[in-house]
């Protein structure tokens, strides 16, 4: 089993921003009820208020999306050779007024397939839509297994298959973050995601919500996700 971690938002609620983009959204309603959207996509770019004015943040986080990467760490990380992001332009606005554009918006895709069936998550058939790509899966149970590392393309960032807000790193990325000295995040080990094993599951919605348009039809169009 390849060793790796969940690179998670600080614990500080002080270094959290507010997303004052996320309502800028496109939504996809479902074609036979309104309980539910088929997806939910932001329009434009992410944008982001600080209660702070440190400069020295060079990853900074809103709860839901992001996070957001100061362009100096993302030139290191080409360096590195670290793969499995693309990123777009971001603002962020700090408590001064003042707003910055040396960040970029860090979008994950690297891709781990769909959980294994042996952590216990499978795609609950009364609970999903049978028309649109709304769809509820069960929790975990082993997160030991979560992962078919068959399916994994072996990029450095990395998601799987119902969890896409959990971005997944390999060790070489998680030692250089911890050699850096980087700011403003904290990692996880298997066992420690938000969600505990045995609660009510994930349901989130369309790959392409996550994913950009290429890569939500090439790994998502096969197994009905995109």
């Amino acid at each position: 089993m390849i060793t790796y971690f969940n690179l998670h938002r600080p614990n500080s609620d002080r270094l959290i921003g507010d997303n004052k983009s996320y309502g800028n959204r496109e939504r996809i309603s479902c074609p036979i009820t309104a309980e539910h959207l088929d997806g939910s996509r932001r329009i434009g770019p992410i944008s982001i208020q600080m209660d702070h004015n440190s400069r020295d943040e060079m990853m900074i986080w809103c709860y839901l999306e992001g996070p957001v990467v100061h362009e100096q760490l993302l030139a290191e990380f080409a360096q590195q050779g670290f793969t499995g992001y693309r990123t777009k332009p971001a603002t962020v606005r700090f408590r001064d007024g003042s707003v910055s554009t040396e960040y970029q918006e860090f979008i994950v895709t690297g891709w781990a397939g769909m959980a294994s069936p042996e952590s216990g998550i499978q795609v609950q058939v009364k609970k999903s839509c049978p028309v649109c790509h709304w769809k509820n899966y069960s929790g975990i149970t082993n997160y030991e297994k979560l992962i078919d590392w068959s399916q994994w393309t072996g990029d450095d960032f990395f998601i799987v298959w119902p969890m896409p807000l959990y971005i997944l790193i390999t060790e070489r990325v998680a030692q250089w973050f911890l050699g850096r000295g980087v700011k403003s995040f904290c990692l996880k080990e298997l066992d420690d995601f938000d969600q505990p094993v045995g609660t009510a599951g994930f349901c989130p919605g369309l790959l392409s919500n996550y994913f950009p348009e290429d890569l939500a039809i090439k790994y998502g169009r096969p197994l009905g996700l995109e």
